[in-house]
């Protein structure tokens, strides 16, 4: 009969506690670093046109998109190129506590801006700078969080 040394015991006994406690899903989870896939599409367009942007935001598995705060797609004004503009989506308050389930998107549905592009636009493929804003919970842990994107729409002038 072999015997074990007190050492080898307790280390062997540690590295069990460490890998129950890596498995558990008790553990509080970080935030995701990319709590949705961001999409953007757009049609080619002429100098002068309105070009559509369409935006598709897909959470994540376990993240919930909030409708409040409402979610934003916000471009600057590019000389010579396209006017600023803006679109918001979603509710400008917050339901009552008895309806929170009601603030998540079961979908989010395509987000659609209109940029007005500039009569003298130079033709060719141009990469216009925008940001895009949401807030979004994860539904195992409940923490929520804004989101702030840079996002960078392409656009082809004929």
């Amino acid at each position: 009969m072999s015997q074990r040394r007190p050492t080898t015991t307790v280390l062997a006994v540690l590295v069990a506690f460490s890998a129950l406690r890596a498995a558990s899903p008790t553990e509080p989870k970080a935030p995701p670093k990319e709590p949705a896939k961001i999409e953007l599409a757009v049609a080619p367009v002429s100098p002068g046109a309105e070009a559509k942007v369409t935006l598709r935001l897909s959470p994540a598995e376990g993240i919930k998109i909030n409708r409040y705060p409402q979610i934003k797609l916000k471009v600057p004004a590019s000389a010579g190129l396209v006017d600023a503009a803006e679109v918001a989506v979603g509710n400008t308050s917050p339901p009552p506590p008895e309806r929170i389930e009601t603030n998540y998107y079961k979908t989010v549905d395509p987000v659609e801006l209109n940029l007005r592009v500039d009569a003298k636009a130079p033709a060719g493929e141009h990469r216009i700078p925008g940001q895009l804003s949401y807030f979004y919970c994860v539904a195992a842990s409940g923490f929520c969080a804004p989101a702030k994107v840079p996002v960078t729409i392409p656009l082809t002038v004929r």
